[in-house]
């Protein structure tokens, strides 16, 4: 049976690739910090736990052992590719590992000073087949970043201007990764990944308005306000930096392209927005 790699598997799109892979009946190795906190999440999924850390080699081999394929996650603390990731990618060409699904980031091909695109560059570097899925924003932001705002005071505060989104399901994100991880067709090719349409964040406050049945506002700061109040509310000031480059990024009009590849390799459309919010209104509440 293959035996497949996961990183991040607690994460908004690597706990999906795990369900899709249990489907399809696979081997699944998942790498994580501590096994005994893994346990309790995992305790009812037919997986195997192993250390890993990217920045201890000596946890290398044992994560990498009869591996086919890797999906890989950047850890967002990780900031320089070359020395906190390549040393892992290096020992995966070592191995033989036959296929690396790496989630970079949208429009990531224009940019080439983001650590995804010199994590992309390294792979490729190395011969090792990969497919790199660029995904749009994440619907699961507004359930993670943005779950205390909305669900306290009942607001969206984003700093987007009147800019549209094509927002995407991490759950669409993780059966498409299963499936380019699995099948050979999928091999040497980078894929953005959207939502079939691309709404504003008015439109996001109505339709999360109209499912919870309660207003909901798109304040709609300005970028170093918005920055200024997030640090304010206790958010990390560099993860306050990535997040007002990000909606800088998206009121330059970045954000809202469309494809139709996640369709393709899914077979099914898009999870749209207010599915989303219907299957998520818990979290607001």
């Amino acid at each position: 049976m293959d035996k497949y790699l996961i990183t991040g598997g607690t994460g908004n799109i690597g706990k999906y690739v795990i369900e899709e892979l249990l489907e399809m009946n696979k081997d699944i190795r998942v790498a994580v910090r501590g096994i005994t906190q893994a346990e309790q999440v995992f305790k009812d999924k037919n997986v195997e736990l192993v250390a890993f850390d990217f920045l201890d080699n000596t946890t290398f081999d044992n994560a990498l052992e009869g591996v086919e394929g890797i999906f890989l996650m950047r850890p967002p603390n990780l900031a320089n590719p070359e020395k906190d990731m390549f040393p892992f990618l290096q020992v995966a060409k070592e191995k033989g590992i036959k296929k690396i699904v790496f989630v970079s980031l949208l429009g990531v091909e224009k940019n080439p000073v983001v650590p995804h695109r010199k994590i992309e560059s390294m792979i490729k570097e190395l011969g090792i087949n990969y497919v790199f899925l660029r995904p749009s924003f994440f619907m699961q932001n507004l359930s993670s970043n943005h779950r205390e705002e909305l669900k306290e005071r009942n607001e969206l505060f984003i700093s987007a201007g009147k800019s549209k989104t094509s927002f995407i399901d991490t759950r669409d994100i993780g059966k498409a990764a299963a499936i380019t991880l699995v099948e050979e067709k999928y091999k040497n090719q980078g894929i953005t990944l959207t939502g079939k349409t691309a709404i504003d964040y008015y439109e996001v406050a109505e339709i999360m308005s109209r499912v919870l049945n309660r207003k909901i506002e798109y304040k709609n700061p300005g970028l170093l306000k918005f920055r200024k109040e997030r640090i304010k509310r206790g958010t990390p000031k560099e993860f306050a930096n990535v997040m007002m480059f990000l909606y800088l990024m998206t009121k330059l009009g970045t954000a809202k392209s469309i494809t139709n590849d996640l369709e393709k390799i899914i077979g099914t459309e898009p999870t749209s927005f207010e599915r989303y919010v219907m299957d998520h209104k818990e979290c607001w509440i």
